[in-house]
């Protein structure tokens, strides 16, 4: 054991040494989001190509337009993830039971109605903005509390009483004790225990308090161990890591509250304990001294490694908890199988643009740093000029000026008259220097930077219009070109990030079903609709599920824009001839198919042309001609053609054409209904087939 935490310790403070830079980055990004530029002021500034920035020594002023772009873009993200509602779906793996999958559903979204995951999810996504990346660490907690609760109780001869098992504390249970003797009314003091809370619960790490080998491919134990800097109180770790007192003792002096070595750089601690190093930890404490050491807050390693602890040549999953400094003591140890389902590393990194050949990414404030100093830089040289002006610095002749003092400062005030001595004018006496007006090119290029930077990251647009590159806002194709590239430039974000919480969250499902060992009912809607569920141990038990991100608010968007799209596309349909209907069909289903509606076949239905429909496709003279033929059917004449045409002869009629004849007109006719109803032209009574 001691080897092992030696070795761990090693690891992490190596980990912890290569992640200076890292850590340092950070510290300087959460501070320009709080609107903090301390860092650049003084001798030795720079900006983002590596020259000194003196201005920032006389006036160190921030539009920080960058916290703008990370605040819009976070809320975007936010939006989208969990706009909706329900955000996700749970569906149990290999298990064909709909009606366990809808109970798995409602079960979940009860369960995280307090908002607590999604506050801690919101966080993790404006830390990821801000910084490139936020770790969150999952684990099930059950949170306790003991306290004395007064009651009033019966006491016979001094003895409380109970009934049923219950302590008797009102006038109609003590009717019921028979016991003689004498009766009072006494308070009884009864300890209790009670659950405030148990669950998953879910946390975004500190930047500083994390360690793992930046170089890994992902945050898996296959690629890197991973360690964080936890700090509880020692009843707390007392409790945690089942400790006896002689050892929370121990733990006092072993992981005190002077940090050095790797953890020096690290943020400050909020601790009241004194002492660091095993020194003294075998002394005897007095009762006032001891308490103090058992409320005092210390700091432990908890490391997540993938090691051989044996020497068998196997590896296995761990989890261990060390202090950082001083004593080798492994304070707590177990398969991480015992403790995270299947072995999973309980702690997750959430990129927002990924780094090549880095586990972390890259935030807002670290992509547009050298535009950032550089805006600021311009925006402090035109409001140090501008006082300039307004303040100018100017000169004297006191030789020239009657004066009753010999003073050689010259203290100029409003409404100030000033003795000229001879013919000198107050020109000739004062003289100011002019500084050069640069303000208007200087917020031309501090403009031009930031709308650059806002088309980078496609959360506006740049409107100069003498950039030739860049589509001009005022026009519709520059609208249209400008609102594409922002919605893919903010969605690919979005999209990394749901894949991310998706796993995350899929874990928190994962664990919270590992521990479910209860029978819970629980009440699912409001009013008339609302139904009494109930979801058993055995049901979930070992249980695998499918947890996916739904992106509501982005979907509703873009089903709401298809559906637009899908209505002016029908009303072309609509008003369509029929006949043009037929060749047009399959234009109109695909572009249906492409806004992904699954009934497209049903909404596009198939034309249905009649002959009058089909008038519109001849020449003048033919449609004159239809519409005597059309006229002739209305008087009955056509059914005599269609039996003639069937072979139905008869004898003529008088006035009529002869059997064999056909009226005029009447082939036109017969070849109009088969060109119009897509069928065969039937040929006239007597034709050769």
């Amino acid at each position: 054991m001691v080897k092992l935490v030696q070795w761990a310790r090693q690891q992490y403070e190596t980990y912890h040494w290569d992640l200076t830079t890292w850590r340092e980055n950070r510290r300087r990004y959460a501070q320009e989001a709080q609107d903090v530029f301390a860092h650049r002021a003084g001798a030795g500034a720079v900006d983002g190509t590596g020259e000194p920035r003196l201005v920032f020594q006389l006036q160190n002023d921030s539009l920080n337009f960058v916290a703008g772009l990370t605040e819009f873009a976070a809320a975007q993200a936010e939006q989208d993830l969990f706009g909706g509602s329900p955000w996700f779906a749970a569906v149990p793996v290999g298990r064909e039971d709909p009606g366990l999958a809808d109970v798995i559903q409602k079960h979940l979204q009860w369960t995280f109605r307090d908002g607590r995951l999604l506050e801690r999810y919101s966080e993790a996504i404006t830390q990821a903005a801000c910084l490139g990346e936020a770790f969150t660490k999952t684990w099930y907690e059950v949170e306790t509390d003991r306290y004395e609760q007064e009651l009033t109780v019966l006491h016979v001869d001094g003895v409380p009483m109970m009934v049923g098992g219950e302590h008797v504390t009102t006038e109609a249970q003590a009717a019921k004790v028979r016991v003689r003797g004498r009766r009072t009314w006494e308070p009884l003091y009864l300890d209790r225990e009670v659950v405030m809370r148990h669950g998953v619960e879910t946390t975004v790490l500190h930047a500083g308090d994390v360690a793992f080998r930046e170089d890994a491919p992902e945050l898996d134990l296959r690629y890197t161990n991973f360690y964080h800097l936890i700090e509880l109180s020692v009843t707390e770790a007392m409790v945690k890591f089942h400790l006896s007192r002689e050892d929370a003792l121990r733990l006092a002096g072993a992981a005190g509250t002077r940090v050095t070595g790797a953890c020096g750089g690290m943020r400050p601690m909020t601790v009241d304990a004194g002492g660091g190093g095993a020194a003294g930890r075998e002394a005897e404490y007095g009762e006032a001294e001891e308490e103090r050491l058992m409320n005092a807050r210390v700091r432990l390693v908890e490391g997540f490694v993938r090691v051989d602890p044996f020497g068998d040549g196997e590896a296995r999953r761990l989890y261990l908890v060390f202090p950082p400094h001083g004593e080798d003591w492994l304070v707590y140890a177990d398969y991480l199988g015992n403790i995270s389902p299947g072995g999973e590393l309980p702690v997750k990194c959430h990129v927002w643009e990924p780094v090549p050949n880095k586990l972390y990414g890259r935030g807002f404030f670290a992509k547009y740093a050298a535009v950032q100093n550089r805006v600021d830089d311009l925006w402090n040289q035109v409001s140090y000029r501008n006082r300039m002006h307004a303040n100018p610095v100017g000169g004297f002749h006191p030789e020239r000026l009657e004066r009753d003092d010999d003073e050689a400062d010259l203290t100029l005030q409003p409404g100030e008259m000033l003795r000229l001595k001879g013919e000198w004018k107050l020109g000739d006496v004062l003289e100011f220097m002019r500084m050069p007006d640069l303000d208007n090119r200087s917020m031309e290029l501090m403009q031009t930077g930031m709308q650059m930077a806002q088309l980078r990251c496609g959360i506006n647009s740049a409107s100069q219009g003498d950039l030739a590159a860049v589509p001009e806002n005022q026009t519709a194709t520059g609208i249209r070109q400008i609102m594409s590239r922002a919605a893919v430039l903010l969605k690919r974000p979005v999209r990394g990030l749901r894949r991310s919480f998706g796993r995350d969250f899929g874990y928190a499902v994962k664990l919270f079903y590992a521990n479910f060992d209860r029978d819970e009912a629980f009440v699912w809607g409001e009013g008339e609709t609302a139904e009494l569920m109930r979801l058993t141990a055995a049901k979930v038990e070992a249980l695998d599920i499918d947890v996916r991100m739904l992106l509501t608010q982005e979907q509703n968007q873009t089903k709401l824009e298809g559906a637009r799209v899908a209505v002016e596309l029908f009303g072309r349909w609509v008003g369509m001839p029929e006949v043009e209907k037929v060749n047009a069909r399959p234009l109109f289903l695909q572009a249906m198919k492409a806004l992904e509606f699954d009934q497209a076949e049903e909404i596009i239905r198939k034309g249905m042309p009649k002959l009058e429909d089909a008038a519109g496709l001849l020449p003048e003279a033919e449609q004159e001609r239809l519409k005597r033929l059309l006229g002739l059917e209305a008087e009955g004449l056509p059914e005599e053609v269609e039996k003639r045409e069937a072979g139905m002869t008869e004898a003529a009629k008088p006035g009529m054409p002869g059997e064999g004849a056909v009226p005029a007109g009447v082939e036109g006719l017969a070849e109009m209904r088969g060109v119009a109803g897509g069928g065969m032209v039937m040929p006239p009574a007597g034709a050769v087939m």
